[in-house]
């Protein structure tokens, strides 16, 4: 038996690139879910132009520390002007008091807050930069998922001997190293295991030969494939964000991503919810 899959888009309201992308993936393509951020520029483009068109479309909160504004008062882990300008390794290793963690769940409740005062059904909660899976803060989300019933975290437990069977030859190191972290740190929280994660040792790189090479040779999984989709030419005036976003945004594997979501071949899988 076949996997079941479910191909979801992340980083929507990011962009006017990425929103557009993901629009014309889910309605003329394959994609299934997409995990919107809460406090982006975009947002509200992605509300009332994708999220309100999409009936279909299962939509989750992607959590964001790493950059945009805070959306919650008095944030610790905000700068001066309330930007959320963090990476995943200061986050990571960030000294943590009460204070510390008292704003992360606030940013965080604010941020699923604002999905809901729009009236958006949460399929799932998942994190930028992958955030949510720093076990401190893993406990939050496990915390505020449970009290507003959202039943999905997404979790990192992509397998690497499975992953460099059948993907070392276009993994980078960056993301090599990236797996062997997140898998390391997901050893302390607990996950549930019920779905696959694939993603990681491709992040953002992948294509239709190395995820159908993994997929054609896995079987009876609920597999979770992580996309970054986004149409580049619609970001070229975009400027509001740090460098390291920009550039994100106009790389060729965008595109790469992008076109992925209208391979045929997703056909062969039955969609999990």
């Amino acid at each position: 038996m076949k996997n079941k899959i479910i191909i979801n888009a992340d980083d929507l309201g990011l962009s006017p690139g990425v929103n557009e992308a993901i629009y014309r993936a889910h309605n003329q393509g394959f994609l299934t879910h997409a995990s919107l951020m809460a406090n982006a520029d975009f947002f509200e483009d992605a509300v009332d132009t994708i999220v309100s068109k999409c009936k279909n479309l299962n939509v989750g909160l992607h959590i964001n520390l790493t950059c945009c504004k805070s959306l919650s008062k008095d944030n610790h882990i905000a700068d001066k002007h309330g930007i959320l300008s963090n990476t995943f390794i200061k986050l990571l290793f960030l000294h943590k008091n009460k204070k510390v963690l008292q704003s992360i769940e606030n940013e965080i409740e604010a941020q699923l807050d604002r999905l809901k005062s729009n009236n958006i059904h949460i399929s799932h909660i998942d994190g930028h930069e992958h955030i949510h899976i720093i076990p401190s803060i893993n406990k939050i989300v496990k915390k505020i998922a449970q009290k507003h019933g959202i039943k999905r975290i997404r979790e990192i437990n992509e397998g690497v001997l499975k992953s460099f069977r059948f993907n070392f030859r276009t993994a980078s190191f960056a993301n090599i190293i990236k797996l062997f972290l997140l898998r390391f740190l997901s050893l302390f929280n607990s996950d549930t295991k019920k779905n696959t994660f694939y993603s990681i040792l491709n992040t953002c790189e992948i294509n239709e030969d190395n995820l159908f090479n993994y997929l054609e040779n896995t079987q009876n999984e609920t597999v979770e494939i992580m996309l970054h989709p986004s149409i580049s030419k619609l970001d070229e005036n975009y400027k509001n964000l740090d460098i390291r976003f920009l550039q994100f945004l106009q790389s060729d594997y965008r595109r790469q991503e992008y076109e992925l979501c209208f391979s045929k071949k997703f056909e062969n899988y039955e969609k999990a919810v």
